[in-house]
């Protein structure tokens, strides 16, 4: 047998500029495209017309015992390619028609064999020496071509890395500098820069979402001001009109903060939330929210609505089952339009209160990293921790996992979490520290009680009593997921230690309430008894009134009968705990001196934080959550039930330590917006080492997916799946909003001629249950 016939390989220039076409417009990554159609346009030449052509042809051929074999080599004479006839016999050219793929990992066959042993046949010396050359000239062609293409290719990927961020979206700036250096979006000290607040709880609602954020805009708004007569002040210094920023060239404006607070539509939402107050439009909130902030933050020049804090509302509704508020429509399109004349976004600063909440249920729109030039979250609850602990958080919990990481992700550029608790989100964007402070109210009381207790040197241990009444207390929102559960067994613990159960206070609300008062007091203490009527008439013992009252007395407490929540309900002996609900934790100060809150689920305790501020001792577990707390003296940790029985023993028998000015420094809001600032920036070297993860393709493409997720009647649906509620119908509400026909929703896919047919209507009408139209109605019956 003959040695197998070698193909030649041809690549003609009018295929490769096909080729690079088709690669340019192909989706994927170009250095794959690069070699996919390298292969189809050298399988797919014409082996017949090569030769009549004139052209040059690269001859693809096994050297030594390589497996694989690729040559590429520059051609000539590309436009002399014409369609020539095949002149040889039928036989030869329905050979020369076989489509022969291009190899290119194969087995190296051709050894050389003794043709003696084939048929008894010789090679020819010059038939080896010509294979020799050969192989020679193709690796050398081969070696350059992987070298060029090696080129090519890393050419691609880095040209697919995520860059710097300039004015358009970068972060970083082939500028002179440290590497320490802060870069000069994430500058949230630079002047005439606008800042937008942006949350998810709004007041009278007393949450840590709708105070703290009012807090931090407001002393925002005092640091630029700060900042902006710094900025005039040296304007001055060197002749230059201070009416004109040097850093953006545009005129100072009036208010550089703006808060963003949700308005809730509709009235039966505003019933429920905030059922002492009310309000027919936004500006009465406003009034109230501006009255707050002047009387009991006494942030006098702040609430000024002309030169202070601006206040800007977005629609929302409010969702009774997750106890939450959502936006309805799309925020970022709401607040283009209400600041279009005012102010230009492209350079503004926007910090996302609770970014995921923000995100999970939104209408889809632009994304917050197109519109603003740098966004900052704020990471406040544990979700996650929530859900773990209902029934669903076995599949629940997971879910909402991945999906705050993908929101986060795709919408922001700074993540802060308040504390190491939290789940990681963006590893390349976080940063954990507490930016969080306290109104004046509370470090003014810790004040007083330094001043008491450095006065009065007296006091002494026997002197205080243990067991005295109104020591001890909580407050907060009465939930399971708060540390009740842990509370009740560190009550027991402390009961077989002491013989008796400690006393406390407990103020707040929630739904879970009278389940936790069973726990406590047991179910007897909540019973009630009917024993004691005495009926003296005989008529009216026989009257239809009485018996009917006595059949619904009977009728009731057989139906308020509840299986018990937990074992605690069985108890015979109650535990002393007050339920006295909702106050403003500023009214307890001198009231108390020992707070005790055992949650784990917590992110940063407020009221801890509160309490610690007014000089009290906090008994908290060491815990992620409170590692920010355990560097203040009257802070005791516990690790067991036995650290805890002996914190509680200790703090009922001492007085807390007077709190000090470098300790009383940071709980103000001072601190914490130093803390955000510091927080918030990026560094030159860190914006290099995000160009080198090249993650900004990532979350372009998060923020694209959930975008086409949302869109039109199928994100509705998806919405409502996901237990949207009240907040799902997102596409119909813009629909309504821009006065379109909401039933216009389901011609989605539809050309306008056919949605307009009497045969899709016919349809619609016949699904919907209604009366068919007279085309397609049978006669009447005779």
């Amino acid at each position: 047998k003959r040695p197998r016939r070698q193909r030649p390989t041809l690549v003609t220039a009018k295929r490769c500029a096909t080729a690079n076409h088709i690669m340019k417009a192909a989706s994927l990554p170009r250095c794959v495209c690069a070699w996919v159609l390298l292969i189809v346009a050298l399988a797919t030449t014409d082996w017949t017309n090569a030769q009549d052509a004139g052209i040059d042809v690269s001859v693809v051929h096994k050297a030594g015992n390589d497996n694989s074999t690729i040559a590429l080599e520059s051609f000539t004479n590309a436009s002399s390619v014409t369609n020539t006839t095949n002149k040889s016999s039928p036989q030869q050219a329905k050979k020369n028609r076989q489509f022969f793929l291009f190899r290119i990992f194969r087995r190296d066959k051709h050894k050389r064999i003794d043709e003696s042993t084939k048929n008894g046949k010789c090679v020819k010396d010059h038939t080896t020496s010509f294979t020799l050359k050969m192989n020679e000239k193709l690796e050398e062609a081969r070696r350059m071509f992987l070298d060029r293409m090696a080129a090519v290719s890393f050419t691609l990927i880095n040209q697919e890395k995520d860059a710097a961020m300039m004015n358009n979206g970068t972060f970083f700036q082939e500028v002179d500098g440290n590497d320490a250096d802060i870069t000069p979006q994430s500058d949230l000290t630079l002047p005439n820069r606008s800042i937008y607040v942006v949350t998810t709880a709004a007041l009278p609602w007393r949450t840590g979402t709708a105070v703290n954020p009012l807090l931090r805009a407001a002393y925002l708004t005092r640091r630029t001001r700060d900042i902006n007569k710094e900025q005039g002040k040296q304007c001055n210094a060197v002749g230059h009109d201070s009416s004109i920023s040097n850093v953006t060239g545009t005129k100072p404006k009036k208010q550089y903060v703006t808060l963003v607070i949700p308005w809730l539509e509709l009235e039966e939402d505003r019933l429920e939330l905030y059922p002492n107050h009310k309000f027919d439009t936004p500006e009465q909130q406003e009034t109230y929210i501006r009255e707050w902030l002047r009387n009991d933050a006494h942030m006098e020049e702040e609430a000024n609505p002309d030169h202070g804090l601006r206040i800007l509302f977005y629609p929302a509704r409010y969702h009774s089952g997750l106890k939450s508020i959502f936006a309805m429509g799309d925020m970022v399109a709401v607040l283009t339009n209400q600041t279009a004349d005012e102010d230009d976004l492209s350079d503004a600063v926007c910090i996302l209160e609770e970014p995921e909440h923000l995100n999970w249920y939104r209408a889809p729109g632009d994304g917050w990293t197109k519109v603003f030039n740098y966004v900052i979250g704020i990471v406040h609850t544990n979700y996650v921790e929530y859900a773990s602990t209902q029934f669903h958080g076995l599949w629940t919990a997971p879910a909402i996992q991945v999906m705050s990481s993908a929101m986060i992700r795709a919408y922001c550029h700074k993540v802060i979490k308040l504390s190491g608790v939290l789940q990681t989100y963006a590893v390349e964007k976080e940063s954990v520290d507490n930016v969080h402070g306290v109104r004046e109210d509370f470090i003014r009381e810790g004040r007083r009680r330094a001043g008491v207790s450095l006065n009065q040197t007296n006091i002494t241990t026997a002197s205080l009593d243990e067991e005295a009444e109104g020591q001890v207390y909580y407050i907060g929102k009465i939930l399971w997921a708060k540390g009740f559960e842990q509370m009740l067994e560190l009550q027991e613990f402390y009961n077989e230690c002491t013989g008796k159960y400690f006393a406390i206070d407990v103020y707040g609300g929630g739904p879970e309430e009278e389940e936790i008062k069973r726990a406590f007091h047991g179910r007897r203490g909540n019973s009630k008894s009917h024993k004691g009527e005495k009926v003296s008439d005989l008529e009216e013992l026989l009257s239809r009134e009485y018996i009917k009252k006595k059949l619904h007395s009977i009728k009731t407490s057989s139906l308020e009968f509840e299986m018990p929540k937990s074992f605690h309900e069985l108890r015979r002996k109650p535990i002393p705990a007050n339920f006295l609900g909702p106050v403003d934790h500023a009214l307890l100060g001198e009231k108390y001196k020992v707070f005790v809150n055992p949650s784990i689920s917590e992110v940063l305790c407020t009221t801890t934080f509160e309490a610690l501020a007014m000089g009290k001792f906090a008994i908290v577990p060491i815990h992620e959550s409170n590692e920010f707390f355990m560097k203040f003296p009257n802070c005791l940790g516990y690790r067991n039930k036995w650290e805890f029985a002996a914190a509680l023993r200790w703090a009922l028998t001492h007085e807390p330590e007077p709190l000090t000015p470098d300790l009383a420094q940071e709980f103000t809001w001072e601190a914490a917006t130093d803390r955000l600032i510091q927080s918030s920036a990026i560094s030159r070297r860190e914006a290099q080492e995000r160009a080198l993860l090249g993650t900004k393709k990532l979350d372009e493409r998060i923020a694209a997916f959930h975008y086409e997720l949302g869109k039109g009647t199928k994100g509705d649906t998806l919405r409502k799946f996901l237990g949207g509620g009240p907040i799902s119908n997102q596409f119909r509400y813009e629909l309504a909003k821009q006065g379109l026909d909401t039933e216009g929703s389901e011609n989605e896919g539809l050309t306008r001629k056919l949605s307009e047919s009497s045969f899709v209507r016919a349809i619609k009408t016949s699904f919907s249950g209604s009366t068919t139209y007279d085309l397609f109605s049978a006669p009447a019956a005779t």
